[in-house]
C-alpha cells in the first residue's frame, strides 16, 4: 500500500492498521437507498390514495420528503470513517434525531386530517423503516473490524 493511504488509516482511525474495503458494499447501499426512497414513499402516497384520504400529499411530495431525509446521510457516512465506536454512535442516534425528526414531524403534520389513531401508525411505522435503515447502514456497512493487522509504519517517499 501507499504511504499516503496508510496516514489516512492512521489520522482517521487512530490506529496504525491496514484500510480495507468493499465495493459490493457501495452496489448494496446503492440498491438499498435507491429501493427505500421510492418503494416506501410509493407505498405510502398509495395507501393514501386507497383510503381517499384528505391529506395534501402527492408521491412526488413524499419523493422530496424522503429524498431532503436522506441528504444527511451523506456527510454523516464521511464522518463514520473516524475509527472510535463513540463518535460513530453519537453520529448515528444524531442522524436519527435530526432526520428522523424532519421525517416524523413533517408527515405528522401533513397527516393531521386523518384519525389520530391513523396517523400515529403510519408515523410510527414510517419512523421505524427510518431508524431501521439507519442501523442496518451502521451495523452492515460501518461495523468495527474485529481483526485488524498492524503495520509497520513506512517512511514518506523522498
Amino acid at each position: 500500500k501507499q504511504w499516503y493511504q496508510r496516514r489516512v488509516a492512521i489520522t482517521a482511525g487512530g490506529k496504525d492498521t491496514d484500510w480495507e474495503y468493499d465495493f459490493k458494499k457501495v452496489s448494496i447501499a446503492g440498491t438499498v437507498i435507491f429501493s427505500y426512497v421510492t418503494v416506501i414513499p410509493a407505498l405510502l402516497s398509495g395507501y393514501l390514495w386507497w383510503r381517499k384520504s384528505s391529506a395534501e400529499i402527492k408521491l412526488a411530495d413524499t419523493l422530496s420528503l424522503y429524498g431532503y431525509c436522506l441528504t444527511l446521510f451523506i456527510p454523516i457516512s464521511l464522518l463514520l470513517c473516524i475509527n472510535y465506536e463513540w463518535i460513530r454512535w453519537l453520529l448515528i442516534f444524531g442522524l436519527m434525531a435530526t432526520s428522523g425528526g424532519v421525517l416524523t414531524l413533517t408527515l405528522w403534520k401533513v397527516l393531521d386530517q386523518e384519525p389520530k389513531q391513523l396517523s400515529l401508525i403510519i408515523t410510527g411505522v414510517l419512523a421505524a423503516l427510518h431508524v431501521a435503515l439507519i442501523l442496518l447502514f451502521k451495523m452492515y456497512f460501518f461495523a468495527p473490524t474485529a481483526t485488524s493487522t498492524p503495520i509497520t509504519p513506512v517512511a514518506p517517499p523522498s
